[in-house]
């Protein structure tokens, strides 16, 4: 592959970083997207050596096959759920993403921005009281809440969301507790299990990555060790939690709210069928937003140009 040959294909390009673009135009020939459906994904990037994509489209097996001069895959993300990472790999592909940029990440602030304002729209009622008013009533008794000072907020997944969760919680005068597998010094309290955490924790705020060993980590189990007045919160992946027994466990009582900006099938873009979705429909206690929280023009911008200087760097190197 040839700097100045290369044909790159950006999808979902609408607001995508101008300088982004300007730095892959100086190697190749962009061509910007904007896809209905996975068969015009595949129709409009058909000639694609390098593809930028976000979370709109998962890229498959049979996407992949149908893209034959594919050899890179850009994604501004740091998880890779949305691409059959494994068979590209088997087919030569390299996929170029955040996953361990710690010291870049740490500058982002949007997913952590986005955790309280789910952590405090769910547990302070507000779209629930603001769907009220909108309906004619001004019913102040009907959305009492409750104070954050005092309360336990568990940090499951103490890497760099979640030092940025916790360092917002200190703010609000809560308890903060955290389970991670790795070592590292904390002035919050650590929990040598998640069951320890679970039993302990009034909010639960969820920030482990997926991956095949999280797969539905947050089970049925672990989920019996909660107070039924808790509170999840979830802005990691939908498939780190068995949604169906999440759910289950709300509309049962066993837990008091959920909010969350992830769900198990989000790439089904069309009819989507959820349980959790089903519930906030039926008037239980539950915010979903769209995998928002790391989509803020700031972010996004800052993101898309480090990623394609990553990129540029390794297409320099393998010269």
């Amino acid at each position: 592959m040839t700097i100045g040959k290369m044909k790159i294909a950006v999808t979902e390009s609408e607001h995508f970083s101008s300088l982004a673009l300007k730095k892959l135009s100086e190697i190749g020939t962009v061509k910007l997207l904007d896809c209905k459906s996975e068969q015009e994904l595949v129709a409009e990037g058909i000639d694609a050596s390098i593809l930028f994509v976000r979370l709109k489209f998962k890229i498959t097996n049979s996407v992949i096959d149908q893209l034959p001069n594919l050899k890179y895959i850009l994604s501004a993300t740091t998880g890779t759920d949305h691409i059959d990472e494994d068979y590209f790999a088997s087919k030569g592909g390299k996929i170029i993403t955040l996953k361990g940029e710690t010291n870049f990440l740490e500058s982002i602030p949007s997913t952590a921005e986005h955790t309280w304002a789910l952590i405090l729209s769910l547990i302070k009622k507000v779209p629930f009281a603001f769907d009220d008013v909108k309906r004619g009533n001004w019913n102040r008794d009907a959305f009492k809440n409750n104070n954050l000072r005092g309360k336990n907020i568990a940090i499951l997944g103490m890497g760099r969301v979640g030092k940025q969760v916790a360092h917002i919680a200190s703010a609000f005068g809560m308890k903060i507790g955290f389970y991670d597998t790795l070592s590292f010094e904390s002035s919050y309290e650590r929990f040598e299990n998640p069951e320890a955490l679970f039993n302990w924790a009034d909010i639960i705020s969820i920030h482990i990555p997926y991956t095949k060993e999280n797969d539905n980590f947050i089970d049925e189990k672990l989920i019996n060790y909660t107070k039924k007045e808790v509170f999840f919160i979830n802005t990691s992946r939908g498939r780190v939690w068995n949604e169906k027994i999440i759910a289950k466990k709300l509309e049962e009582g066993s837990i008091k709210g959920i909010a969350t900006d992830v769900i198990h099938d989000e790439f089904q873009h069309a009819d989507i069928e959820n349980d959790l979705i089903a519930l906030a429909k039926r008037g239980f206690n539950i915010i979903v937003t769209p995998h928002i929280a790391g989509a803020t023009f700031e972010s996004m911008a800052m993101t898309e140009e480090f990623v394609v200087e990553k990129f540029l760097r390794i297409i320099v190197e393998n010269l």
